[in-house]
C-alpha cells in the first residue's frame, strides 16, 4: 500500500496540508457566506413573516369589533323597530277596541229601547184585554156593563199598584 511507504510521507502530508487548506479557504470564502446568507435571509423571512401575522391579527381584532359595534347597534336598531310596531299595533286594538265597544253600547242601548217599547206595548195591549175582560165579568156579576172611562181608570189604578 503506498500510504504505509516511509518514503512517500513527506509528500502526502505537503498534499494533505494543501487540500486541507484550499478546502478551509473555499469552506471559509464561499460556503460560509452562502449558508451565513441563507440562514440569515430565512431569519429576516421570519420575523416579517411574523410582524405581517401580529398586523393581520390586530386588524382582525378590530374588524371583529367593528362588527360586534355594528351586530349591537343592529339589534338595538331591529328592537326599537319591534317596540314601536307593537305600540302601533296595541293602539290600533284599542281604537278597535273602543270603537267595537262603541257600537256593541249603541245595539244594546237601541235593543234596549226596543224591548222597552215592546214592553210598553205589550203592557198597553194588556191593559185594555184586562180592561175588557173586567168589563164583561162586571157584566156577569153585576148584570150590567160599566163606562170604559171607568174600567180604563180601574185598570190604570191596578196596574200603578202592581
Amino acid at each position: 500500500m503506498p500510504q504505509l511507504d516511509v518514503s512517500t510521507y513527506l509528500s502526502q502530508l505537503f498534499w494533505l496540508f494543501v487540500t486541507f487548506t484550499f478546502l478551509y479557504v473555499l469552506v471559509k470564502a464561499v460556503i460560509l457566506p452562502r449558508v451565513g446568507q441563507t440562514l440569515e435571509n430565512r431569519h429576516r423571512r421570519i420575523a416579517e413573516d411574523q410582524e405581517m401575522a401580529e398586523r393581520l391579527q390586530r386588524q382582525a381584532r378590530e374588524t371583529m369589533e367593528q362588527t360586534e359595534k355594528l351586530l349591537a347597534e343592529t339589534r338595538a336598531k331591529a328592537q326599537a323597530i319591534v317596540r314601536e310596531e307593537k305600540e302601533k299595533v296595541s293602539a290600533e286594538i284599542e281604537t278597535m277596541r273602543k270603537e267595537m265597544e262603541a257600537a256593541l253600547a249603541d245595539r244594546i242601548a237601541k235593543a234596549e229601547a226596543e224591548l222597552q217599547a215592546a214592553k210598553q206595548a205589550a203592557l198597553r195591549e194588556l191593559e185594555g184585554a184586562v180592561g175588557e175582560l173586567a168589563g164583561e165579568i162586571a157584566e156577569k156579576v153585576a148584570g150590567k156593563k160599566p163606562s170604559a172611562k171607568a174600567l180604563q181608570a180601574a185598570v190604570s189604578r191596578m196596574s200603578g199598584e202592581g
